[in-house]
């Protein structure tokens, strides 16, 4: 009888395991003790489990893809039928976090960056999951 190989995980795999645990924590982030958090672009108060996380800037883009100062709870109306509802996004990063900031994400998101599994893997691992 042959012997199976065990298949390796693809970079995709931990991709996405890094990307929902990263999720989660910018969900829960800010959360109060029953687990409620509010989309930073309407305002609508929900369990974090129902908000996504939503980036300021479009895309995977892996140079800012896991950059907090870049993501944040927003509901599923803004995140996704209003496009991410860019016009109170871009309000609401000023105010949190001023031009300064603004223009760092955007210089970051020009900067092409490539990710190893390796790199997945220690950003799992620090998010608290073993994959």
């Amino acid at each position: 009888m042959k012997k199976l190989k065990k298949k390796s995980k693809s970079i995709t795999y931990y991709k996405k395991k890094a990307w929902a645990l990263f999720s989660e924590k910018i969900r829960r982030r800010g959360a109060d003790h029953n687990g409620f958090n509010f989309c930073v672009t309407c305002g609508k108060i929900a369990h974090w489990k129902d908000l996504q996380a939503g980036r300021f800037i479009d895309g995977r883009n892996n140079s800012i893809l896991f950059d907090e100062r870049g993501v944040h709870p927003q509901c599923l109306a803004c995140n996704i039928f209003k496009s991410g509802n860019k016009v109170e996004y871009f309000r609401f990063m000023q105010e949190k976090y001023g031009d300064k900031v603004i223009d760092e994400l955007r210089i970051q998101a020009k900067q092409p960056k490539t990710i190893k599994i390796f790199e997945y893997q220690e950003m799992i691992e620090k998010l608290g999951d073993r994959a």
